[in-house]
Formats: C-alpha cells, sequence, structure tokens
C-alpha cells in the first residue's frame, strides 16, 4: 500500500545514503520496503546470481523486474521473521551451502569451466559461498516463518495426483530418445600432387616478395581468396581470439610491418603481412593458395573409412583405432566420445543414420562438412512415455510447490497492505 513514509525510515534511508556515497561512487536506491532499501548493486547482483546458476548471458527487462519483486517479496518475509524472532543456527546454514555448492560445481565438467564461469561473472568462489550463505539463510528462516503461520500444511491426494497425470501425460511424462556417441572422423584431404603443387606456387610468391615486389600488388595478381584479392589481401581488423589457431599462433611472434613465412592453414597455404598490432587487436592482410579436394579424394577417403569399419566389425577396437585414425582433435585421445543427445535433437546426416542402429552398433561411414564419420552407438534409451506411478513423487511435489506459491502470494498480499513498498526502476 502507499502511505506517508515513517520518520524512522526517512532517517535509515538519509543514514544509508551517506554510506552508498562514502563508498565513492553512487549506488542508486531501486526500491524501499518498510524500513528497509534495495540498492542497485544488491539488484546488479542477484541477477548476476541468477544468470550464474541457469548459465546464460541474457539479462532483459523483464529478468531485472521478476528478480526485484524477489527481492522485495524475500524482504517482507524477512522482516515479517524478525517480528516473530525466528532464527537459524550456522550449522544449518552451512549444511546447506555446501550442497547447494556442490550441485553448481556438478553443472560444469571440469572445476577449470566452474572456475573460469565464476571469473566471467566476476566473483570468486568465497563471494559466492558467501552469496549462498546470505541467501540459504533468508530461506531456511522463511521456512520457519511459514510453517509457523502453517502456509506449509498442504495435504495433495491421490486424486489430484492421477488428475493432473491425465491432463498433461503427453507433455510432462514423455521422455524423448536419448543416444550416446562416439565417432572416428576422416577428413577429405588433398592428394600429395595438389599439396606439393601449392606448396612451390606459395614459394614462388614468396620469393617475388623477398626481392621486392610488392605485397598489396603480389595479392591482387595471386591470392585465391576472392573475398581479398581486390583489396590486396586486406583482412581488416581483427581480435586474436578470433583467428584460427594457426593463424594466431604466426602472427603473435610477429612485428609490425613483418612478412610471415609460408605457412599451411586450414584452407591452403599462406603468406601474412601484419599491418598494425594493438594489444589483442591486430590489422592485417594475406595471400592464400588454397589447396581444393576432388571428387577422387572424397572416394579415397571413404574407402579409407569403410576399411576402418571393417577392422571394427571383425573385432578389432574402436577406442583404439579412433586414437590412432581419427582427424578430430577434440575427440580422439577420449576414444572418440562426443557425448549424449537427444535424438530428435540430431541434424542431418546423423539423425537418419542413428535413428536405425542399435547400442553397439557402428554406422556407415556419414558424410558431412567435417569429412567421413564412422559413428558407435555407446548407448540407446528410445523415446518413451512414463506411468503415473513412475511419475506421482514428481507430480505431487510440483503440485506442493504451486500450492505454496499461491499461499505465500496470498499471504505476502495482507502484509503488504500495511508495509511502505516503493519502486524506483525506470
Amino acid at each position: 500500500m502507499t502511505r506517508i513514509v515513517s520518520l524512522n525510515c526517512l532517517i535509515l534511508i538519509l543514514l544509508n545514503l551517506n554510506v552508498i556515497y562514502a563508498r565513492g561512487r553512487a549506488d542508486r536506491i531501486v526500491a524501499v520496503v518498510g524500513d528497509e532499501i534495495i540498492l542497485e548493486s544488491e539488484l546488479h547482483d542477484a541477477i548476476e546470481f541468477v544468470k550464474l546458476m541457469a548459465q546464460t548471458e541474457e539479462a532483459d527487462e523483464n529478468l531485472r523486474k521478476n528478480v526485484l519483486d524477489e527481492l522485495i517479496k524475500n524482504r517482507l518475509i524477512l522482516d515479517q521473521a524478525k517480528k516473530e524472532s525466528l532464527d537459524v543456527s550456522r550449522a544449518e546454514v552451512e549444511e546447506e551451502v555446501n550442497k547447494n555448492l556442490l550441485a553448481l560445481k556438478q553443472k560444469f565438467q571440469t572445476e577449470e569451466q566452474f572456475q573460469n564461469a565464476l571469473k566471467k561473472e566476476g566473483i570468486s568462489e568465497r563471494n559466492l559461498r558467501e552469496r549462498y550463505r546470505a541467501d540459504i539463510k533468508k530461506q531456511q528462516i522463511s521456512q520457519k516463518l511459514l510453517l509457523k503461520k502453517q502456509l506449509t500444511n498442504i495435504n495433495i491426494t491421490p486424486i489430484e495426483i492421477k488428475k493432473f497425470y491425465e491432463a498433461n501425460k503427453d507433455s510432462i511424462a514423455r521422455r524423448p530418445g536419448i543416444v550416446t556417441l562416439a565417432h572416428i572422423l576422416f577428413m577429405i584431404k588433398p592428394s600429395e600432387q595438389a599439396e606439393q603443387d601449392a606448396q612451390r606456387k606459395i614459394s614462388e610468391i614468396y620469393d617475388i616478395i623477398v626481392r621486392g615486389g610488392d605485397f598489396e600488388e603480389v595479392a591482387k595478381s595471386f591470392s585465391d581468396d576472392e573475398l581479398t584479392r581486390k583489396q590486396g589481401g586486406y583482412l581488416g581488423k581483427i581480435s586474436l581470439e578470433h583467428l584460427q589457431p594457426e593463424v594466431a599462433s604466426v602472427v603473435s611472434n610477429m612485428k609490425i610491418g613483418e612478412v610471415s613465412f609460408p605457412f599451411r592453414s586450414r584452407y591452403g597455404y599462406e603468406i601474412i603481412k601484419l599491418l598494425n598490432k594493438k594489444g589483442e587487436n591486430i590489422e592485417l592482410s594475406h595471400i592464400m593458395i588454397k589447396v581444393l579436394t576432388t571428387r577422387a579424394d572424397s572416394i579415397r577417403t571413404k574407402k579409407a573409412a569403410q576399411a576402418i569399419r571393417a577392422k571394427i566389425l571383425n573385432g578389432a577396437s574402436f577406442d583404439s583405432l579412433a586414437t590412432i585414425y581419427s582427424d578430430d582433435p577434440m575427440t580422439k585421445d577420449s576414444s572418440g566420445l562426443l557425448g549424449q543427445f537427444l535424438i530428435t535433437g540430431l541434424v542431418e546426416p546423423y539423425r537418419s543414420a542413428i535413428e536405425k542402429l542399435s547400442t553397439g552398433a557402428i554406422s556407415e561411414p556419414i558424410l558431412s562438412e567435417h569429412g567421413y564419420h564412422l559413428i558407435k552407438v555407446l548407448d540407446k534409451q528410445e523415446e518413451q512415455i512414463l506411468s503415473l506411478e513412475e511419475m506421482q513423487d514428481e507430480i505431487r511435489n510440483y503440485l506442493y510447490e504451486e500450492q505454496l506459491k499461491e499461499r505465500l502470494e496470498n499471504y505476502l498480499s495482507e502484509v503488504a497492505k500495511t508495509t511502505y513498498i516503493e519502486k524506483y526502476l525506470e
């Protein structure tokens, strides 16, 4: 409700403003709840915490409003808990902090990925633990208040569970098919003759530049890169992190104005000229001689894949052959493991091939833009509809949470009628 702000509230706001400006920067008030204020920095931290938990970088205006509303609700609950003299022990809080931190870490494949995510959000693990500690204490105090007010006294009957299941089973009980895959990649590579021809041509071009040829004019005359040839090979201003690894390794050791030796890149042979460099941002030109693949190269690669498949079918180890023959640097050292996928989420040409295979089967060579793949189905679980018995605990918990949420909303609406609340979001 809206009413005249109490004198105590005004004094508290003025005191907090002195603290805020004493930090050396303005920290705007975004809401007032009773005699408490919510700061812009607190709202920002809460939004970043939500983004970390959801592993997303997006934060639109709706998220901002929703998070502020939750902060206001928390303030209302804590205010009521304070009036009821409710509190929790440090041991209760720490136990839950450790559980939540472990659950969050398990969302990441490695400890390094977890730490990188924290670094990206600008917080340390210690900060995160402190944030968990504060939030969990609020949650536990809130839970005690809800228990005292008998808001958690909710009984979900078997009839309610069955009714919900029948009405929603096509969406909630359907479990999509899941498959775990490994592969051996055979990239389609140019013939040895094509490699030699390209090497000879790039060497001749490099000799022209060494003898005093103008880099820009040479690029216009000889480069195979249609997108940059007319501009004398000019690639523009680029961040080092956006370059192909083999190009970045060459450029990182060059000086401004220097021309590199010819080197093999993803699409052929290149010569780089570094025009400018400021930190991680560079400006460069290049000359490229492409090494093109032919239909004969594709046929040769497919035959090689078929030969390896025959070895596997005759008892050879897929894991060992993946380590030896796969051209995928990301998976060859892990026996070709690609991971787990929804079958319906697979793109063509993989989906059609995988749908026909059972656990343990090896595909025929599958052609993609990367080359030919031999795919092994490590595990496959077909789509299924879970029964009422399998779903009842999940449904009971969902219905409980929905009813608790409704009761809490009604309770807070009553509390808000006697509490001063003002929001200052733009």
